[in-house]
């Protein structure tokens, strides 16, 4: 079992809310997270909602079954929990105006992998922080062309 940690950290130039509002379009991130799906199982987009998001294809695809425990709209924070049975820990998502039209968005990992030995938890994390790195940048080229 291996617990990865990473954190991607962006400054974007687009609008702080439009940024927020788009990450917590749950069924949203399969537009800009490659080969990915996302069934919400319920709730609003709130505190409460559980969805899996599904990554990767046929038998290699992982499900990450996920819950919202913690929205401050007005903060434009989220703390998201991972409750398995693939996947556990957190994920820390928030959003900061930096001036007119422009934003920082904060993502951060804590996760336990099982069945991955630890020597490859750093190696697992680097990767991880690429994969999101690109997603933010289609998220963002999809922001600016709405």
């Amino acid at each position: 079992m291996a617990t990865v940690k990473f954190t991607v950290n962006r400054d974007l130039t687009l609008p702080a809310r439009a940024v927020f509002d788009e990450l917590i379009d749950w069924r949203g991130h399969a537009k800009w997270v490659p080969l990915t799906k996302v069934q919400v199982l319920k709730g609003d987009g709130g505190p409460g909602t559980e969805f899996i998001a599904t990554s990767g294809i046929g038998p290699l695809a992982l499900p990450d079954h996920m819950r919202v425990d913690a929205l401050d709209a007005e903060a434009m924070t989220v703390r998201v929990s991972k409750i398995g049975p693939v996947l556990t820990g957190v994920v820390h998502l928030s959003v900061t105006a930096t001036g007119e039209g422009t934003s920082r968005l904060d993502w951060v990992e804590d996760i336990v992998v099982p069945r991955l030995p630890q020597f490859l938890a750093k190696p697992v994390a680097a990767a991880a922080r690429v994969g999101f790195q690109a997603s933010i940048t289609r998220m963002a080229k999809l922001l600016a062309a709405t």
